[in-house]
């Protein structure tokens, strides 16, 4: 007659799966936010690292570009936000380019006519802060200033300087 008789079910030891899930969220926390950063060069990444500054040319690129420390930091950022369409010497012809309605400008060239802003300085940062409505072209109004401020010196740069590149 023992076997008729059910055992009630243990409860789930709710402490145990609770602590389980949040260490396994933080592994995956670890995993994909803290090692990435070990292995590149972004600022958290350079926590870990000891060595130049992620826009540093060599003095030779240096010397051969005849950036400043502005514009070498504008560079980089043109690298990270700029270059899928505008290309990575800034000549229009970016990975994304051909997907665009109309190409984005060579700023190696003179700028070309009905271009709304100009590009000098205040020109990009305008276009930076608003974008260009009716156009592809985003805003990257949520960028620091400085960073705008490089990008521009930058791109100045390049507009003023075609035979160095």
């Amino acid at each position: 007659m023992e076997h008729d008789k059910k055992e009630e079910p243990k409860p789930l030891p709710m402490k145990a799966i609770t602590l389980g899930v949040a260490g396994f969220f933080t592994l995956v926390a670890v995993a994909f936010l803290i090692l990435p950063a070990f292995f590149d060069s972004t600022p958290f990444g350079l926590l870990f690292h000891r060595g130049p500054a992620p826009w540093a040319l060599d003095p030779e690129e240096q010397a051969k570009f005849r950036l400043t420390e502005s514009q070498a930091k504008g560079r980089y950022h043109f690298q990270q936000y700029c270059a899928t369409c505008h290309g990575p010497d800034g000549r229009g012809n970016g990975p994304t380019s051909s997907t665009l309605n109309r190409r984005p400008p060579n700023f190696l060239l003179p700028a070309p006519s009905g271009l709304r802003n100009s590009l000098d300085v205040a020109g990009v940062i305008k276009t930076l802060n608003e974008g260009l409505p009716g156009n592809q072209m985003p805003s990257f109004s949520h960028l620091p200033d400085s960073v705008k401020q490089e990008l521009a010196e930058y791109v100045d740069h390049l507009h003023k300087n075609p035979a160095l590149y």
